[in-house]
């Protein structure tokens, strides 16, 4: 029996169709074209969103949907206040999606809060937690606790006990989200008001409370705190060092250097982009969870060997929630490059959903010697082991 974990912060739901990232551009001044360049960029193309909606009220709804999810989903990692209270209404009143549904509750609770902002810079070790991803101590009013450092979870998130000892400020409303056990999960609001890691200060970051149920994954294991997406792109650079043992952030983290490789706005976060003999698809990079899963698009990424492989077995999946057991697709070893550097996962599980082709998982960084993100530039560098 394979074990993953993964905590899954996003609503489940089927997610507006968005352009290809790593497919040809589409033509220029199209509604097309400018949802792929703000998957792949940010306030300018956002910006150029915008312009283009108050100049076209009375273009398809579709398309003005398309775009108004793009910019309800970028207005969520950095953005925030009545922008994204904005786009995400929008895309609602326009599509009806439950995705953004949830985004919009969280956005109009947040709407009056100060956008996150970060400062000064951060190399810290990385501790291995019982889950086989990693954590960093985080300090929150003097009080120093392993938080999960999580690229796939798209807002910070805390336990009811955490929140109390760190003095969280709670305000009004919730969200609810569906988590990778099929669960789903109502919880709490709340902002704290500066994080400190190494030397570098997160300030304004909302997070979610759970309740430590949600969170306990065993009767001997609680996650106390997950640091999201949100924190990483704020400090503006983040980079996993030999092999993940030590995490850099803001200015000391290096600089991509290379052939420039785009990574993008993925629907559940950020997405890099993986490729095979079979060609090249976006895939979400999820450094919370402990290792890679597939997607229905992905298995167009596998060799005829590898699908002659698998097979199905009994899989534990753990998550908010708990653990359950589920049968599905195992792929016994899958082999693909990320920005050149190659990379195998082993007993890749095949699981629902094609928003993208895979989640790529903190196996991935086991096996590298430097990678390193830069949000300014939506640029990755990936450097394998020796």
């Amino acid at each position: 029996m394979s074990a993953l974990f993964h905590l899954m912060l996003a609503v489940q739901a089927a997610a507006m169709q968005q352009p290809a990232p790593y497919g040809a551009p589409p033509p220029a001044g199209t509604p097309e074209r400018l949802a792929w360049d703000a998957e792949l960029g940010g306030g300018p193309a956002n910006l150029a969103i915008e312009e283009w909606l108050a100049a076209h009220p009375a273009a398809p709804a579709s398309l003005r949907a398309m775009l108004y999810h793009r910019l309800c989903e970028n207005y969520g990692v950095l953005t925030g206040g009545e922008a994204r209270v904005v786009a995400c209404a929008a895309s609602v009143d326009l599509n009806g999606a439950s995705e953004d549904a949830s985004d919009l509750r969280v956005a109009s609770a947040f709407r009056r809060e100060p956008a996150i902002s970060a400062a000064g810079s951060a190399l810290v070790p990385l501790i291995a937690n019982p889950l086989g991803s990693k954590s960093a101590e985080v300090v929150v009013n003097g009080i120093r606790l392993p938080w999960f450092i999580d690229t796939g979870a798209e807002i910070s998130v805390v336990t009811d006990t955490t929140a109390e000892k760190l003095g969280v400020r709670i305000i009004d409303g919730f969200a609810d989200s569906g988590t990778s056990t099929s669960n789903r999960v109502v919880g709490r609001l709340g902002m704290i008001d500066q994080i400190t890691i190494g030397d570098a200060t997160v300030r304004h970051l909302p997070v979610l409370v759970l309740p430590d149920a949600m969170l306990t994954i065993t009767k001997d294991y609680t996650i106390p705190a997950i640091l999201g997406l949100p924190a990483f792109a704020a400090l503006g650079r983040i980079a996993w060092l030999d092999g993940g043992s030590r995490l850099a952030l803001g200015g000391l983290a290096p600089t991509p250097s290379g052939a420039k490789v785009r990574v993008y706005w993925d629907e559940a976060g950020i997405g890099l982009p993986i490729a095979t003999s079979r060609g090249i698809r976006g895939a979400q990079f999820d450094s919370g969870a402990s290792s890679t899963a597939l997607r229905k698009t992905g298995l167009a990424l596998l060799t005829p060997a590898e699908t002659a492989a698998t097979t199905e077995r009994e899989v534990a999946t753990g998550g908010a929630g708990g653990i359950v057991q589920t049968r599905s697709k195992v792929v016994p070893r899958f082999g693909y490059a990320v920005a050149g550097a190659a990379i195998v996962s082993l007993k890749v599980t095949v699981e629902d959903g094609d928003e993208s082709a895979a989640r790529i998982g903190n196996d991935m960084v086991d096996q590298l010697q430097l990678l390193t993100i830069d949000f300014a530039t939506m640029t990755l560098q990936a450097v394998a082991k020796p």
